[in-house]
């Protein structure tokens, strides 16, 4: 109800603007379905094509996958787009690595992979029984009767088989690469030294904190010098900054008064109605809930006309207002009910029931549940009974390795025929009850005190705004982006006027988050838009709830990111640079007399221990990886200094190295860099070698 209301408010500037809207639509379609044609790759890997109608296929079938689950977000929704791209991509760089080194997986070794001795784990988790170990007579019972199978078990089999075969081909790969590994014995001397060399060192050291920003006069040389010398860390991908405004559409205070008569007119009918189910699904924005509430749970605006007022069943209560929208209540049923309830079961499950893998028809469980209940109710006094058939034949893994005990859960919370037993029964009562689940043996161990709840049917109207607030606003933004073509006088007017104006640096073409706004594609598509130019101004972006108006104010190409975007980002690292400069000079000109040093600049006197090559960190100095390896590179007797490090600036003597002892076993060393190689291979670090050496054409951007 509340899209189709939002469409309603909407529909007098749609029908304005429809008729020119079409007429753009076909005209555009004219003049550019030729290059769309040229275009209709979603990637290109080098040189090789992969068509936008593999990718839409593809992606199709994976949101029907996941809407299996339930409704998907926006975001969601486009985790699974970005995803199933990235998929394609990887498939197709990896199985043209397969193919070169000649490796494949066999119809045997795939059948092997499900029906072996040492099936796939996936095959083993998907095809279990409760105990967790393997059904192979499940998978068999797949194999052959997959050709019977429904058209939705045959897919899902099919890609399941699919994915098996393609992990099982990656594990083959990565095992061969983890096979050709090897630490020659001098490396491995080497490792071992550098893993256990320890040195401590005398140093005067003057950090960079002494020496104030306003101090030092950074020029475009010293950024230039800083870039070339530095360049190799600021490769990038494309990026864009921008620069937005935002119009919120808001209800008005007229909307607001209008949205309450709304509800007001509604009550009496509310108050009438026999099938209350029915009128709120019909009229609300919120469909009927039957959960019981307490007093916590109740809307605190009706909380007293609920529990205090001595209201009965069928009472209408309100307008009242909560997260914008006015609501109405009426109160469908009364009692004192338990908060927390426990109790144990077995569950005896059978082919129809949900999510179970049993093979009983329905008939011959409901006859074991009735069996299993006569032999308890005929032991009453053996506590132990209980527990040790909920062992032995129940289908709930979670509780019957506990004899059945489900523990404390809160009202409402188990499925409802089950609900409905443990709360209207007395402590100690069985009984068996039905549920999509099968059949449960329930048995009622404990519960809180009887606590007021009550039934709610609660119709709610959002308060939203309305067609003449909605071209207000728009007529607003609108004005903006007539008045402000430039980017000079975008600022000027957002100054002017008292906006607010918001910035999201750093967009890469797949940027989905950008701050107070949902689904912003549509303006990363804008920005990314070749043509776009800097310091451009969008067009009004109709978002939802929104009005949006950007600037595109930085574009950063593929590859080094230009000077400028460096010297902005690395400016605390350009300016310690520079310090170090002139501390160097300012600890020079103090010669030797480390007195002078400490006293006049606020320099220290330290010793530095347990210095390696392993850890980077100095001391209390903290990362200070060249000075590290300057002290481990140093001869005993020898100094070294002024040296200008990452934050503070060094004199190093008095050096003592401490060697290990020499060793012949090497093993740890072997384990060690195995395991590390190993973890990088089974990590990914090949398929992202080879895919920043692949030459990828990526136009995920020009289509969603």
């Amino acid at each position: 109800m509340a899209a189709i209301e939002k469409i309603r408010r909407r529909s007098g500037l749609l029908i304005a603007i429809i008729g020119l809207a079409l007429l753009a639509f076909v005209l555009q379609d004219l003049f550019q379905s030729q290059g769309r044609n040229r275009e209709n790759n979603i990637a290109v890997i080098d040189g090789e094509k992969i068509p936008y109608q593999d990718f839409d296929a593809l992606k199709e079938k994976n949101l029907q996958n996941r809407r299996g689950s339930g409704n998907l977000s926006s975001s969601e929704t486009y985790g699974i787009i970005n995803s199933t791209l990235d998929e394609m991509v990887k498939d197709h760089i990896m199985n043209k690595e397969y193919e070169a080194v000649g490796i494949n997986v066999s119809s045997d070794e795939l059948f092997d992979k499900f029906m072996g001795e040492n099936p796939h784990p996936w095959v083993v988790q998907n095809f279990s029984n409760p105990d967790g170990s393997f059904n192979r007579e499940m998978v068999e019972y797949y194999l052959q009767n997959l050709n019977t199978l429904s058209p939705e078990a045959r897919m899902q089999w099919i890609d399941f088989e699919k994915a098996v075969k393609e992990n099982a081909l990656e594990t083959k790969f990565n095992d061969l690469v983890k096979a050709s590994y090897h630490v020659p014995a001098k490396l491995a001397e080497k490792y071992y030294e550098n893993k256990n060399i320890k040195a401590s060192a005398d140093v005067v050291a003057l950090r960079y904190t002494t020496i104030p920003d306003s101090t030092v006069v950074v020029t475009d040389k010293d950024n230039k010098a800083f870039y070339d010398e530095n360049k190799y860390r600021f490769e990038t991908d494309e990026r864009r900054d921008i620069e937005y405004v935002v119009f919120d559409i808001k209800p008005s205070a007229i909307d607001k008064e209008e949205a309450y008569k709304a509800v007001l007119d509604m009550k009496a009918d509310f108050a009438a109605t026999d099938n209350v189910v029915s009128f709120v699904n019909s009229n609300s924005d919120k469909r009927y809930d039957s959960t019981w509430m307490g007093r916590k749970v109740v809307p605190q605006q009706i909380e007293a006309m609920v529990f205090d007022a001595g209201n009965g069943i069928g009472t209408v209560i309100g307008p009242y207002e909560t997260d914008n929208a006015w609501n109405l209540a009426r109160i469908v049923d009364l009692q004192p009910r338990s908060d927390s309830l426990k109790a144990s079961h077995i569950l005896i499950g059978h082919k129809e029931a949900m999510r179970s893998q049993d093979t009983l028809s329905k008939e011959q469980a409901e006859a074991l549940a009735d069996s299993l209940l006569n032999v308890l109710k005929k032991n009453p006094k053996n506590e132990t009974l209980f527990g040790e058939l909920a062992g032995q034949f129940s289908g709930d893994p979670g509780s019957k390795e506990k004899g059945g005990d489900l523990d404390w859960f809160t009202d409402g919370v188990m499925v409802a025929p089950f609900n409905d037993f443990v709360m209207n029964n007395p402590v100690g009562t069985m009984g068996i009850v039905e549920t999509v689940f099968g059949y449960h043996i329930i048995k009622v161990t404990d519960k809180t005190a009887p606590q007021p709840k009550v039934r709610l049917a609660q119709l709610s109207h959002e308060i939203s705004a309305s067609t003449r607030t909605y071209q207000a606003i728009f007529a607003e933004a609108n004005k903006f982006v007539t008045e402000n073509k430039t980017y000079d006088q975008f600022n000027k007017a957002i100054e002017e006027q008292g906006l607010n104006k918001r910035i999201m640096p750093r967009m890469n073409a797949s940027t989905y988050q950008i701050a107070g706004i949902e689904n912003p594609r549509e303006i990363v598509r804008w920005a990314f838009d070749s043509k776009t130019k800097l310091h451009d101004i969008s067009n009004i972006f109709d978002l939802d709830n929104m009005f949006v108006v950007a600037a595109l104010t930085s574009i950063v190409p593929e590859g080094y990111a230009p000077l400028s975007v460096v010297a902005e980002q690395s400016k605390y690292q350009i300016l310690n640079k520079k310090k170090g400069e002139i501390a160097v000079e300012k600890m020079k000109a103090c010669g030797s007399d480390i007195n002078r040093m400490v006293s006049e600049l606020g320099a220290e006197s330290t010793t530095v221990t347990d210095v390696s090559i392993d850890s980077r960190v100095l001391g209390n100095f903290g990362v200070e990886a060249d000075i590290v390896g300057t002290i481990l590179g140093m001869k005993e007797g020898e100094q070294v200094g002024p040296v200008a490090g990452n934050s503070t600036a060094f004199i190093i003597k008095n050096v003592k190295i401490n060697k290990p002892e020499p060793t012949t076993d090497y093993s740890d060393i072997y384990r060690e860099k195995t395991s590390q190689f190993n973890n990088k291979v089974t990590g990914g670090s090949i398929y992202n070698a080879l895919k920043n050496n692949a030459k990828i054409e990526d136009n995920r951007v020009t289509y969603f």
